[in-house]
């Protein structure tokens, strides 16, 4: 009997269309790649987080940003994005938003500054912050 390869069926790909809130989290960006999000992103309000890494307040604000942006049930539905930016190699960013101290927590819409925060805030705080964008 001849040897005879197996007709095989690849799954077919299913097109996808999720309703979920699409948000964008990126780390440690440059002054251009700000500049450039800062253009195009319209009226979704964009945190910009500039932090130290020898800073401790930093350290403990960062996992609390993440998790609201994350979870826009916890901000009243606010769909947000957020970047960082480590100061101490970013300084030409630092030195274009005037950062004196971290973390600094800028938020932008329309790539225009809408508000700002410096220090570590409460979660309950940083709550309404981020609702109030």
């Amino acid at each position: 009997m001849p040897w005879r390869m197996a007709r095989t069926t690849w799954p077919q790909a299913r097109a996808f269309s999720s309703t979920a809130l699409r948000r964008r989290i990126e780390e440690n960006i440059s002054s251009a790649r700000l500049e450039e999000l800062l253009q195009s992103q319209g009226d979704k309000p964009l945190l910009v987080d500039f932090f130290a890494e020898w800073c401790g307040p930093c350290k403990m604000l960062s996992p609390v940003l993440h998790k609201l942006v994350n979870t826009p049930s916890m901000v009243g539905g606010k769909e947000v994005d957020l970047v960082t930016i480590d100061v101490d190699n970013n300084m030409e960013a630092a030195q274009k938003y005037g950062i004196r101290a971290m973390p600094t927590v800028m938020a932008f819409k329309n790539g225009q500054l809408a508000t700002q925060f410096v220090g570590m805030l409460p979660e309950p705080r940083l709550r309404e912050f981020i609702s109030s964008l």
